[in-house]
């Protein structure tokens, strides 16, 4: 590593520096400002920033209000074991196809991420317009072995869509989501009852 010296100033050099400094004039900052935004105004306002709202003091281990869970219909058993979200009496007539459907849509031919962003603009504009009831249909895919749980793969719309369901854009407008019965496309398709709009 090199060491730096330092360099003391010539006699040239420093009878140059007094001359330079003696030709400079100090500037009055107050004169500056008052040129400068000579044609501006400054408006004093009496309005304060917004309070910030106040959090209520919690202790560790406090009850927390928990979010209700959506409950997925199990893909490969029967959808009467699966606990409904909503009353017995709607859920029986939702099982059995006698509900009736107000929109349907068709995921078939598309990607993941295609579907997925339809999916959810579908279900977006329907829990808009009020609509309770409706069939998501993403085919039943083909059987491509099994998962490293055993599980049977089969189609990825399908196993795709009880994520696409619980996520944070759709989760709060999803109430119930049941396998179809056969007329209405069976184990390709879905029941997927939503919440009332409010």
């Amino acid at each position: 590593m090199v060491k730096k010296t330092l360099k003391t100033l010539s006699q040239e050099d420093l009878e140059l520096w007094k001359k330079i400094t003696v030709q400079l004039k100090r500037n009055n900052p107050e004169v500056l400002i008052k040129n400068n935004i000579s044609g501006f105004k400054i408006k004093k306002t009496t309005k304060s920033l917004p309070k910030a709202p106040e959090l209520k003091p919690f202790f560790i281990g406090e009850k927390v209000s928990k979010k209700e869970t959506l409950t997925f219909p199990d893909f490969n058993n029967d959808n009467k074991k699966s606990s409904p979200n909503m009353d017995k009496k709607n859920f029986n007539r939702l099982l059995k196809g006698k509900m009736e459907i107000e929109g349907t849509i068709d995921l078939h031919g598309l990607t993941a991420d295609q579907a997925k962003i339809k999916l959810i603009a579908f279900i977006d504009r329907s829990y808009t317009l009020g609509k309770r009831l409706i069939i998501v249909i993403t085919g039943k895919g083909k059987h491509k072995g099994y998962d490293e749980f055993q599980r049977p793969i089969n189609g990825v719309l399908r196993q795709s869509l009880p994520d696409w369901l619980s996520g944070p854009s759709v989760s709060d407008k999803v109430l119930q989501v049941t396998q179809a019965q056969p007329k209405h496309g069976g184990t390709g398709a879905f029941y997927v009852y939503l919440r009332r709009k409010r």
